[in-house]
C-alpha cells in the first residue's frame, strides 16, 4: 500500500513537471513593476535582428525556453502564391532570442476587446449617422463616400492613439527579463 501510494505521488509530480509552463517575467528594477507573459498571451516586441537591425513583431507567444521565445505558429505563413504577390513579405512566425529584445508591451484581452468595441461603436454610429445625413440633406453620393472615408480614417487614428499596441517599455529603462518555470 505504501509503495503504491509512493509510486502515485512520484507519477503525479512527474506529470506536473511535464505540463508546467514557463513564463517570461519583465521586472523594472527602479519601480519594482512586474509584467508576466505566459504562453497564449499576445506580446508586442521590438528586437535586434541580423546586423542589429530593429524588427517589430506582435503575435501570440507559443513557446518560452530559457534563451528564446516563439511568437506565432509556423502555419501562420501565407501560401506561396501570396508570398510571390507581396514583395515585402514579413513572416508572422518568429523565434526571438531573449537577449535581443529592446522594447516590449503585453497586449491584454481587455485592450483587444476595447479596440474592437471602439471600432464597432464608431462604425455603427458612422453608418447610421451617414444614412440620416443622406436622407435629410442634399448630399451627393461622392460627398457621402468621402465623408465615410474621412470618418473611417479618423477612427483608425483614434484607435491608434487611445489603445496603442507599439512596444512602450524599453529594456534600457531598467527592465530585466527572466524566465520562470
Amino acid at each position: 500500500m505504501k509503495k503504491t501510494l509512493l509510486n502515485v505521488i512520484i507519477i503525479l509530480l512527474f506529470c506536473s513537471q511535464i505540463f508546467a509552463q514557463k513564463s517570461l517575467i519583465f521586472l523594472n528594477t527602479k519601480t519594482n513593476e512586474t509584467i508576466e507573459v505566459s504562453v497564449g498571451q499576445t506580446l508586442s516586441i521590438k528586437f535586434k535582428g541580423y546586423n542589429n537591425q530593429l524588427f517589430y513583431v506582435k503575435n501570440i507567444v507559443t513557446e518560452i525556453s530559457d534563451s528564446n521565445i516563439v511568437l506565432g505558429h509556423e502555419a501562420d505563413e501565407p501560401p506561396v502564391w501570396a508570398q510571390k504577390l507581396s514583395k515585402k513579405f514579413e513572416p508572422n512566425y518568429r523565434v526571438v532570442d531573449i537577449k535581443d529584445i529592446v522594447a516590449f508591451r503585453r497586449i491584454t484581452a481587455g485592450r483587444t476587446l476595447g479596440k474592437s468595441f471602439l471600432s464597432s461603436t464608431i462604425m455603427l454610429g458612422t453608418f447610421f449617422g451617414t444614412i440620416d445625413l443622406f436622407r435629410n440633406t442634399q448630399l451627393e453620393t461622392w460627398q457621402t463616400v468621402f465623408l465615410s472615408l474621412g470618418i473611417g480614417m479618423a477612427t483608425s487614428v483614434i484607435n491608434a492613439f487611445v489603445l496603442p499596441e507599439n512596444p512602450k517599455n524599453k529594456i534600457s529603462d531598467n527592465w530585466v527579463i527572466t524566465v520562470r518555470n
